[in-house]
């Protein structure tokens, strides 16, 4: 588990810097050519530090990068991008619509965000995920769920 952590914070450090740098991105190849969300979800606090627990009176970014390889897509946002906030127990609870932004210009790779403010979901333990659709508005993918906790301040 820390080792797959590890692993996540290498990627997101590589994406950095390669977008830093203007290097140009190398589509992933073989199985990878597909529509994804590549380093899973992340949510920051209002610093930019990584956390999963929030007072109610906190901002929380919500973070991951996608990938769309559909030829035409690069440059071009996803038809649209929701974050959903499930119980625990896998109910839904909402469905918040999400933005992106491309790292480059043409670049097929984008930043999915959201920023909310903890007092916006009720106080306890919930299951979150980004839902991203294709430019061309015809395949799906989902991050990685991630629990978050918000708390009483």
């Amino acid at each position: 588990m820390k080792c797959a952590l590890w692993v996540k914070q290498i990627i997101t450090c590589l994406v950095v810097v390669a977008s830093l740098a203007g290097v140009a991105w190398a589509d992933p190849t073989g199985t990878a050519d597909v529509l994804q969300i590549l380093n899973g979800l992340t949510t920051k606090d209002i610093g930019g530090d990584e956390q999963r627990v929030f007072r109610t009176i906190d901002p929380i970014t919500f973070e991951a990068t996608y990938y769309d390889p559909l030829p035409g897509c690069g440059g071009v946002p996803p038809s649209f991008v929701q974050l959903f906030v499930f119980t625990l127990e896998g109910e839904l609870k909402f469905a918040f619509e999400a933005d992106s932004e491309e790292f480059e210009p043409g670049s097929k790779y984008r930043l999915l965000f959201l920023d909310l403010f903890a007092g916006e979901l009720p106080i306890g333990s919930h299951k979150v995920a980004f839902l991203a659709r294709s430019c061309d508005n015809t395949i799906s993918t989902v991050s990685d769920f991630m629990m978050i906790r918000v708390v009483a301040p």
